[in-house]
């Protein structure tokens, strides 16, 4: 059996946070800044939300292959920005996808009820 912990109402030096602690760490559980006996710099600065540090230059951006604009690819939310293009693998071929099976008009096929509403070939 568990023996039941006592809660105790804590309060923040740092940003100011109160809360009922079950657990008894020495730290806070919103900006991770130890309560007593610091000394050691808060993993988080009030207001921060993420530990892991990006400069605000850093769009998240990153360049891989040969774009057909010239160059390298530019990705940035899995999309080329000079092409258009999107990353990732190459082609995902779906059903009547295929070269062979191109539409008369060199498209994809348009199946409606099994059957192609472009040129009337059956999917099946």
């Amino acid at each position: 059996m568990a023996m039941a912990t006592k809660e105790v109402r804590k309060q923040c030096p740092t940003c100011n946070y109160g809360w009922l602690d079950k657990y008894g760490k020495n730290e806070c559980p919103k900006c991770l800044a130890p309560l007593v006996g610091g000394g050691v710099v808060p993993k988080r600065a009030p207001g921060e939300v993420s530990t892991f540090k990006a400069k605000a230059s850093d769009a998240g951006e990153s360049t891989s292959g040969e774009c057909s604009k010239g160059g390298a690819h530019t990705w940035k939310f899995g999309k080329c920005s000079k092409c258009g293009g999107s990353e990732g693998y190459a082609k995902v071929v779906s059903p009547g996808s295929s070269k062979a099976g191109l539409c008369t008009d060199g498209l994809k096929h348009a199946f409606k009820f099994s059957k192609c509403s472009k040129c009337g070939k059956n999917e099946f």
